[in-house]
């Protein structure tokens, strides 16, 4: 496989995640990162514990239950909130702790996940391709869909 190969399987991976709904756009983040485990806490610790980020998923927490989704959708989808400005505010690595931490503190049954649970097409094949890459790659990945 050359690199021209590579770059284009994970050019079309982004694309496939922006194709996706929002709700399986946060399946596949939760997925991604579920995969990912403590590897990624070891290649980012400063921005685990940034400040900024703490508060931001502290201002979430305050939100009803039922809200919480809602702005997770906002952020993905770009809304113009105050979440979502604070969320732009981050830099790429606290971009990437905030959704590590968001997904550690907040139960799997409070996110959208169920929309998109059994997944459509598109989903499994995006997940499956994901699968498929490295540690390194997932990570370029996940700072291209969330910055």
């Amino acid at each position: 496989m050359t690199a021209t190969d590579v770059r284009l399987q994970f050019e079309q991976a982004v694309q496939a995640f922006e194709a996706v709904d929002v709700d399986c756009k946060i399946a596949v983040l939760w997925q991604t990162y579920d995969t990912l485990g403590q590897a990624f806490a070891a290649i980012a610790p400063v921005a685990l514990f940034s400040q900024a980020v703490q508060q931001l998923l502290s201002q979430i927490q305050q939100v009803d239950r039922e809200d919480q989704a809602a702005i997770l959708r906002d952020i993905l989808a770009g809304a113009d909130t105050r979440f979502t400005h604070a969320y732009r505010g981050l830099n790429p690595n606290m971009k990437l702790a905030f959704w590590h931490r968001l997904f550690h503190l907040m139960p799997a049954s409070r996110l959208p996940l169920a929309t998109c649970q059994n997944g459509s097409t598109r989903t499994q094949t995006l997940l499956a391709r994901l699968n498929t890459m490295g540690l390194n790659e997932r990570l370029h990945f996940l700072r291209r869909v969330v910055g």
